[in-house]
């Protein structure tokens, strides 16, 4: 395929070329657009999402006529067999949540075309966004500067406009436990409301849920609360189809990219040729959970409210690396949390890798899907068999790297909050 005649391509690249561009106007001057933003922050989220969201979205749905594709085409499957009411896992196809399907059913009453999802997403993201930058304007003064920073970085953007991603979904249930999280009977409703996040979002959020365990305060109440969602929903589920309810386990049989197996497959492709796809991801699993239930366990004293949004993106950002078949959108996950948590406004260098990892998380799936033709890169000569082989496999390369500095970073952001709690622990003493 000659590169010039993809035209979806050459506009999602252009595009986060510019909103790179723009993101790193805004971190590198960011002292006039935080005078005139502050002014009126409600206006500033509603004009970023307006801007950002809901104009792209007229333009090119319903001016130039675009259909949708990838993801939003899949979902609109699913919601419109759940609209026609039909069984979920049973009567068809669905890596998500049994209620997800039926839940983004709910548009298609106002206009049944896949299109309509794209708006219905975006307005969850903005609903997220808005709370994130609620619980973050006492801490930070910058809190409204980072909302209009997420709003143009390339990979939230695509997420929205031309995927209509749910992955945020996850750091907005986050964000109702941080609400609970300082209430009595804490643990109980942390382990209620992430319970409920595996019924309407997808089981993927396991991942998490180990690690929080070693973090909550009352252990019991928070398996309960697990309990009191999952038991009935597993026994309704079973009563209802059988063990179809499993179909999302089947999501974790395809290879994906940027991964650590990815880029070092032309070195280890002998040992990974020997293990199943499905024994590399459960292996993968145990790591994650293991590396996060660590940090859990290490850095539990600085409490739910403290430490969750960095265990959040460490255990998310570590899946990433360590899955073979997690894509590299899933830093869509936590990429809201990175820029209200851990980016500075003086530092320059974390905010530049961001914006470089979101343009090349862009740019590397077309690459390897379009041009590329999705290669393994079982040895060294497949590297070297094409420039798009080698472009991409070079671009994921950087990826890798640029995820793992993000971790140590992160991770340095936990140790600097533990640093911090230290002298209050000795003057009580």
């Amino acid at each position: 395929m000659n590169f010039l005649q993809d035209t979806v391509s050459i506009v999602k690249i252009a595009v986060s070329v510019l909103l790179a561009l723009a993101s790193w106007l805004l971190i590198r001057f960011p002292a006039p657009f935080r005078h005139s933003l502050n002014q009126r922050p409600g206006l500033t989220l509603w004009s970023s999402f307006i801007l950002l969201r809901l104009i792209p979205f007229v333009v090119v749905y319903l001016i130039l006529n675009f259909g949708p594709r990838n993801d939003t085409e899949f979902f609109y499957k699913k919601a419109y067999s759940a609209f026609q009411g039909k069984m979920v896992y049973r009567d068809f196809l669905s890596y998500h949540a049994p209620l997800f399907g039926y839940l983004i059913s709910l548009p298609l009453y106002l206009w049944n075309n896949a299109k309509i999802l794209v708006p219905f997403m975006a307005i969850f993201e903005f609903a997220i966004v808005w709370a994130t930058w609620r619980y973050y304007r006492s801490t930070r003064p910058d809190a409204l500067l980072m909302a209009v920073l997420y709003f143009l970085l390339p990979v939230s953007f695509i997420a929205i406009v031309l995927e209509s991603e749910e992955d945020i979904w996850f750091w907005g249930v986050g964000l109702i436990t941080l609400a609970y999280a300082s209430r009595k009977q804490s643990s109980l409703w942390i382990g209620v409301i992430w319970g409920l996040s595996m019924i309407v979002i997808k089981s993927m959020v396991i991942v998490l849920l180990i690690p929080l365990f070693f973090l909550v305060d009352n252990k019991f109440k928070y398996v309960l609360g697990l309990a009191l969602v999952g038991i009935p929903s597993v026994v309704i589920l079973y009563l209802l189809m059988g063990d179809a309810f499993l179909m999302p386990l089947q999501h974790s049989g395809y290879h994906m990219t940027p991964n650590i197996v990815s880029v070092t497959r032309p070195v280890l492709s002998g040992l990974y040729n020997q293990i199943s796809l499905t024994r590399l991801n459960t292996i993968s699993l145990l790591i994650t959970m293991s590396l996060a239930s660590w940090v859990a366990i290490r850095y539990k004293h600085l409490g739910y409210q403290k430490l969750f949004p960095s265990l959040f993106i460490l255990t998310f950002a570590i899946f990433m690396l360590a899955q073979p078949s997690a894509p590299g959108f899933y830093l869509y996950i936590y990429l809201i949390v990175v820029a209200f948590e851990v980016l500075k406004m003086e530092d320059k260098a974390l905010a530049f890798q961001l914006i470089l990892l979101n343009v090349l998380l862009v740019i590397q799936p077309i690459v390897w899907v379009v041009y590329g033709g999705m290669q393994n890169y079982d040895d060294w000569k497949t590297v070297f068999s094409t420039a798009a082989c080698t472009t991409d496999y070079l671009i994921q390369v950087v990826e890798v790297i640029l995820l793992i500095v993000l971790v140590r970073k992160v991770y340095t952001h936990v140790k600097t909050l533990d640093r911090a709690t230290k002298p209050s622990f000795a003057a009580q003493s």
